[in-house]
């Protein structure tokens, strides 16, 4: 670092707004016309890696939830991908974990929340709740995780029966409101665990299914999360 030098300087003495600015521009050859594009570039980018890095993302999932139903636009997201090295085999590549830690950590301060990195971590290799003491302990570590989120799920009664609500904390800038943005009711608490653990594999969603039911209303949210659901599954007409 120079004192007298406003910003980055590389290894090749060229000088950078941010970090970000550089690993966009001089890594991965994007064009770099003001900072807001280059951080709108790094957050998609944060957002696909960070979602590949916890689970495996089907490729309609992939269409539907991280790119607004274009297919043209996600196979050439992927191939982009896998072209910088940033993934192969469907995994991310270790220069692509680094890039995402990065990513996370240069974020704006007023960005929106983000699940931690490691998320899945947590639960790999217990048996996802053969029994039912197990399966408790499973989802009270899944649903921990999601606590410091502005916008959660939660396991609470729904009319009297178990139940799922989706919260958004601390809503409103006059006055600051907890809102129940979305709920959905079980027969028993199997079938609602069923799909929060579904749900608790997606937190680094979490924030942006919240926007989406506070901003378009639970009945769009509801449509969304329903074809996700089912998304990459065949038609089984046996």
């Amino acid at each position: 670092m120079d004192p007298d030098v406003d910003g980055l300087i590389d290894e090749e003495g060229g000088v950078w707004p941010s970090l970000r600015h550089y690993f966009w521009v001089h890594r991965l050859g994007m064009p770099g016309s003001g900072i807001g594009s280059v951080d709108r570039g790094c957050d998609v980018l944060l957002s696909v890696l960070h979602a590949e890095m916890n689970r495996t993302v089907g490729y309609e999932e992939w269409v539907l939830d991280l790119f607004g139903e274009s297919w043209e636009g996600g196979r050439h997201y992927k191939s982009w991908l896998y072209g910088q090295g940033l993934l192969d085999n469907s995994h991310v590549t270790i220069e692509g974990e680094a890039a995402v830690r990065m990513l996370a950590a240069t974020r704006p301060v007023d960005a929106p929340d983000i699940a931690p990195i490691d998320f899945a971590a947590s639960w790999n290799g217990l048996d996802r709740g053969i029994t039912r003491e197990r399966r408790e302990q499973v989802m009270e570590m899944r649903e921990a995780m999601g606590r410091a989120l502005r916008y959660r799920f939660v396991r609470e009664p729904v009319a009297g029966k178990p139940g799922l609500k989706l919260i958004g904390f601390e809503m409103g800038n006059n006055i600051p409101l907890t809102r129940v943005l979305w709920t959905i009711a079980f027969p028993d608490d199997y079938a609602r665990d069923r799909l929060f653990a579904w749900l608790a594999d997606r937190l680094d969603r979490w924030q942006f299914w919240g926007e989406m039911a506070a901003v378009e209303g639970s009945r769009a949210f509801s449509e969304h999360l329903l074809r996700l659901r089912f998304a990459d599954e065949p038609i089984d007409l046996a």
